[in-house]
């Protein structure tokens, strides 16, 4: 029987979330990660120093009520001179300025801490508290934000549109920084590029690392929580995030291609316990921070 010309469409079928394009050849990251003279790095490290327990329909949009446990976390990328850290963290103030009583590690943030102070050049992926409190709490702060290297928009972010109000910067604050500015692709360290991705916030960013064994690794910072959010193409559903939905999933569908395409690819992603536990046990990336 031929159906009817204005049969009424199935309400209850999914909807084809909207994207916006992204994407970046791998060949022009490893091209632009040679760029810069010297040594590429030797090693990647990670350390967790706090935790975040969500529902998974929270942390993957169209999930159920299991708990997922999502760790904040930290980078220390090594050269045979010296280290490069992706991130900052939080102190303990402001972790519990969230509210709740979820896990903290003093431990692990002290490392941080004394990695920090040890590192040749910090870069702060985008203005959230867990990536930047680390440096904006520090009683030397001065010192830290010399060599810390910030994006525009996470200058800009820090003034305007603090993630918490005690981090709130102003602009005397915002000269410590090293503030750079770029339209898309950045190399900031030999074998490494950053990448602008602003949909989780206006100044994420993800990072490109070559190592001097030829291995790849990239960080897709907060575009994703879990590596599921890759695979299965589903945004986060955290009512408290504001992102830009499309371009997030137009992030997400780049990681899914290079996943699927690039199997020698490591992929890092902030707050994925599983994953996190996987590469460090594998010895993918150290589970102990150089200092």
């Amino acid at each position: 029987m031929a159906e009817a010309a204005n049969a009424v469409p199935d309400v209850a079928a999914p909807l084809e979330l909207a994207e916006k394009p992204f994407g970046v050849e791998l060949a022009t990251l490893r091209h632009l990660a040679g760029l810069l003279p010297g040594a590429h790095p030797i090693a990647v490290n990670g350390v967790r120093f706090a935790a975040s327990v969500r529902a998974r329909k929270l942390v993957i949009g169209g999930n159920d009520e299991t708990p997922v446990t999502m760790p904040r976390t930290a980078f220390q990328v090594v050269y045979p001179d010296g280290t490069v850290m992706l991130d900052a963290g939080m102190d303990q103030a402001t972790h519990e300025s969230f509210g709740g009583s979820e896990p903290y590690f003093p431990a692990e943030f002290a490392k941080l801490q004394r990695a920090l102070d040890a590192a040749r050049l910090i870069i702060l992926t985008h203005h959230h508290a867990d990536h930047v409190g680390g440096i904006l709490t520090a009683s030397n702060f001065k010192t830290l934000a010399a060599k810390t290297l910030i994006s525009t928009e996470t200058a800009r972010c820090l003034v305007e549109t603090p993630h918490r109000p005690h981090l709130k910067l102003d602009q005397a604050a915002v000269e410590h920084f090293i503030v750079h500015d770029y339209r898309k692709l950045c190399p900031v360290a030999p074998g490494m590029v950053m990448i602008k991705a602003p949909g989780h916030s206006p100044d994420s960013q993800m990072v490109y690392i070559r190592l001097q064994s030829g291995r790849e690794i990239l960080h897709s910072v907060d575009s994703a929580w879990n590596m599921d959010n890759v695979r299965l193409l589903k945004p986060k559903a955290a009512p408290w995030v504001k992102e830009d939905v499309p371009q997030v999933m137009g992030e997400l569908r780049w990681l899914k291609t290079l996943s699927e395409t690039e199997r020698d690819l490591t992929f890092l992603v902030t707050h994925d316990d599983a994953l996190f536990a996987t590469l460090t046990g594998s010895g993918a990336i150290g589970s102990e921070l150089k200092i």
